[in-house]
């Protein structure tokens, strides 16, 4: 890749996730030559490690006023936190792209559609915009490869297909 192409497209890492002491990723390459951002062997990998960085962030931490993490400020916040982004401009930017108001709860990242939007809109935010027509970095079929790759399915929600009998 030609080094104008921004770090997390060249590091297959779309979220600049970075290096966290004892935590080894799935699809990690095995040589780690950049010393803060972890380099996956492909993008799906790095999409994979988006998605489930989200998932943990609902289903294992919480906002700051110790609710469950489900609007898109309190997901962005803790993603891209003010000491090193412009919060507030991701936050909208997000909450635009999903047609929700930044502040209403209720996201759901093990919604199919709502992941897939979240992750486009975490890669072109961290990236910038891409070659693809619409800017964006990946394609649709990549984007649900690393989606399925983190558990997330179109058709499933917390391993329960969509109109399925419970």
């Amino acid at each position: 890749m030609r080094p104008e192409t921004p770090r997390g497209i060249r590091n297959f890492n779309p979220g600049n996730i970075r290096h966290a002491k004892g935590v080894r990723w799935q699809g990690m390459a095995a040589a780690q030559s950049d010393a803060s951002f972890v380099q996956f062997t492909a993008p799906r990998w790095g999409i994979r490690a988006i998605a489930r960085v989200l998932i943990t962030y609902q289903d294992k931490r919480q906002a700051a006023d110790g609710s469950r993490i489900d609007t898109v400020r309190e997901i962005i916040e803790r993603w891209a936190p003010p000491t090193e982004n412009n919060t507030e401009a991701y936050v909208l930017t997000v909450a635009r792209a999903l047609g929700r108001a930044p502040d209403s709860e209720g996201v759901d990242v093990y919604d199919f559609d709502v992941m897939r939007v979240l992750v486009s809109t975490i890669v072109r935010h961290e990236n910038g915009p891409g070659p693809l027509p619409g800017g964006g970095w990946y394609g649709d079929s990549l984007i649900a490869d690393g989606l399925l790759l983190a558990g997330i399915e179109r058709g499933v929600t917390h391993g329960k297909t969509v109109g399925a009998p419970a």
